[in-house]
């Protein structure tokens, strides 16, 4: 299997020219965004923790058009290892406003809160549910009536690297209107509302840092996104000078089915934080003996029934307090230049990951590629795909790379990339 290819054209300018044979009518605006890496964090990220996210090189771009009947047409065009794969899907601005409804929270005759169940989430749920929450927002006008979209991924999707997100985000962008400044603060509840668009109408859960990162990184820079005071800061790369860095991931594998675990643990962390009246569990003194008390009470008025149980929950919340350490401490050897430390604190979040997360599907890749000589290595989006991220020595890496892919395994190499943008439709 070969390295992934570097695109040979800008994935704005291919967008820009598929649109046209997909919408009949030229591109009203093109946007991309890149794809993003996660070193350490994201799955406290919903516990309020700390992310140490990159963004890439490689990226989604989106162009659009507006439509007059209600509907939004979706076209992903997506760069694989095999070639171009393309899809196509529509869904109606009132089908969006009723799974909408469908997804908010009931109360059950004793009081209680039922959550509903995960959405059903397709690509057009998805790309739709970013340009019905930016109406809803007050992002785009009331008197938007649907849209032909066409999307350009660059990103592979199997690699744990946020293709789908950045999709997101590129849409966002060029669904603005004109005359918008895109910045900081604009940026920021951007980020906010691509997050709530896929919480609610994605079968994917969401992941907030990377929507923040391919909005707010600074090219060259690994994101400290810090979830206690929503600041993003920066810190040098560890991926160009001593060390390059690699995605690896098995191609045409079945991605692991955790999505609805992981958004089960999302919502108990909402409900937990909820009950104490919290804006996050981070900010709840000492969280982890509280929430147990609180978890042990429900269990004894109102029964097991939908929660989890008091062990497993431990778990989660060890595992959340742990990972938060664990990022600061990424963060800390990224700005002093320790980049040797980040193989002991990876190590230690992969292990975490597996035994009081529950999440083992990159476990043994991870294993073989340390095995093989890499200084770290943890993996890339675990529970939603079985890639695994790997730091290596720049005199080693050729070797390292070329050995995966003789083993028919896809290998991506990770370089850095610039924030998203919106792009220009001249020619």
């Amino acid at each position: 299997m070969p390295m992934w290819p570097a695109p040979t054209s800008p994935a704005s300018t291919r967008a820009h020219q598929a649109h046209s044979a997909h919408a009949g009518t030229p591109a009203q605006a093109v946007a991309s965004a890149p794809g993003t890496w996660s070193i350490a964090g994201e799955h406290a990220d919903h516990f309020g923790g700390i992310v140490a996210m990159g963004i890439s090189e490689l990226r989604a771009a989106a162009a659009v058009s507006p439509r007059n009947d209600g509907t939004i047409k979706v076209r992903f065009i997506e760069n694989t290892h095999e070639g171009e794969k393309q899809t196509d899907d529509s869904i109606t601005l009132d089908d969006l406003q009723e799974r909408f409804i469908q997804q908010q929270p009931q109360i059950d005759e004793q009081g209680r809160t039922v959550v509903p169940p995960a959405p059903e989430g397709s690509l057009a749920s998805r790309i739709g549910g970013v340009i019905w929450t930016m109406i809803n927002r007050q992002l785009l006008s009331r008197e938007t009536a649907g849209a032909d979209v066409t999307i350009v991924c660059d990103v592979p999707i199997e690699a744990g690297m946020g293709a789908f997100a950045a999709a997101d985000v590129a849409v966002a962008l060029a669904m603005l209107p004109e005359d918008s400044e895109l910045d900081h603060p604009l940026r920021a509840r951007l980020a906010e509302v691509c997050t709530q668009a896929v919480d609610t109408f994605s079968s994917l859960p969401a992941l907030r840092a990377r929507h923040t990162a391919a909005l707010r990184a600074e090219e060259g820079y690994v994101s400290i996104i810090d979830y206690s005071d929503n600041s993003v800061t920066k810190a040098a790369a560890p991926i160009s000078g001593m060390l390059r860095a690699f995605v690896l991931f098995p191609a045409n594998t079945e991605a692991p089915a955790q999505s609805t675990h992981i958004r089960g643990r999302n919502n108990f962390v909402d409900a937990a934080s909820h009950a104490f009246g919290a804006e996050s569990l981070r900010l709840l003194p000492d969280a982890p003996e509280r929430v147990i008390d609180w978890l042990n009470a429900v269990h004894k008025v109102h029964g097991s029934k939908g929660q989890p149980a008091v062990a497993e929950a431990s778990g989660w919340l060890h595992f959340y307090d742990a990972e938060t350490v664990r990022a600061h401490q990424v963060a800390r050897a990224l700005r002093s230049g320790a980049w040797n430390e980040l193989g002991s604190i990876l190590a230690s979040s992969q292990k975490d990951m597996v035994t009081h997360y529950g999440l083992d599907n990159a476990e043994a890749l991870s294993e073989l590629a340390l095995a093989r000589g890499a200084t770290a290595a943890r993996a890339a989006s675990a529970g939603t795909s079985n890639a695994v991220l790997a730091f290596v020595p720049s005199a080693r890496a050729e070797n390292f790379a070329a050995d995966f892919a003789a083993d028919g395994l896809v290998v991506v190499p990770v370089v850095h990339g610039t924030e998203a943008a919106i792009e220009s439709t001249s020619k």
